[in-house]
């Protein structure tokens, strides 16, 4: 099956999902529609950019796959996981207050209702349900949605290969001065996407309304949003950079007899 085939399934599945979530409000089996939505969603958005716009990234992770890589992509999912719930469960707490309490150890999916019927609403929709809780006393837990999970594993793919990468290299250039430049780019642009979340939320207080938030969660809502993308297409395009395309003189062409 041709790339072209496979990203029109991939994009018909992601529209479909969408489409399910918009028309959740709609629905009495509400929780059921925005579940399944968000799953083909996501898993298509995922399963299009990894044989798609970030194959090169995933192909050379397949590649060197191993005790090291792997410890950097769990180290960097750890402490990007960490941070992105911290950031969700502050934003929840300002649409609908404080959802729970933490008793006991426990893991639970949980569904934040959101209406009308809108593109709107399907965007909040798709953007923070259904969230995954693991909470343990005394009052502590991690909340994350379908989105800061696929936007972690991308971005702490990118972040592995780019480490691999430039220690790969270091073994043929031996400056220091001119590896050291990935490397603080790499760090530079994975610490950001942790940062700054984790600082909004901790100095900002929470919010009543979704549409009357104060500076603070406006900054807070556009953090949680925008910056995994940016950083994830920022990171993206740095890797490939250290992976140079042959000229075009050297490149070894194939011509079909007519």
């Amino acid at each position: 099956m041709s790339i072209m085939v496979k990203s029109f399934y991939y994009l018909s599945s992601l529209i479909l999902g969408f489409l399910l979530v918009y028309i959740s409000p709609l629905s009495p089996n509400y929780e059921i529609y925005v579940v399944l939505g968000n799953l083909i969603f996501w898993l298509s958005l995922l399963l299009f950019l990894m044989k798609g716009p970030m194959s090169n990234i995933f192909t050379y992770l397949r590649k060197h796959l191993n005790k090291f890589s792997l410890s950097i992509l769990v180290a960097y999912l750890s402490v990007h996981y960490f941070v992105y719930s911290i950031a969700l469960e502050r934003l929840l707490t300002g649409f609908y207050g404080i959802l729970f309490y933490v008793n006991t150890p426990f893991i639970s999916l949980s569904i934040t209702p959101f209406y009308p019927p809108s593109f709107y609403t399907a965007f909040i929709n798709i953007i923070f349900n259904p969230t995954v809780a693991i909470g343990f006393p005394p009052n502590y837990y991690i909340e994350l949605s379908l989105y800061s999970i696929v936007l972690g594993f991308l971005i702490g793919s990118v972040v592995t290969v780019t480490i691999v990468r430039v220690l790969e290299l270091s073994k043929v250039i031996k400056l220091k001065s001119i590896l050291l430049v990935p490397i603080l780019g790499v760090i530079a642009g994975g610490s950001c996407c942790i940062s700054l979340p984790i600082l909004l939320a901790t100095v900002i207080p929470a919010a009543n309304v979704l549409f009357f938030l104060p500076i603070g969660n406006t900054a807070l809502f556009l953090a949680y949003i925008l910056l995994p993308p940016i950083t994830a297409t920022g990171l993206a395009i740095h890797f490939r950079s250290l992976i140079p395309r042959p000229p075009k003189e050297m490149r070894i062409k194939i011509f079909t007899p007519k």
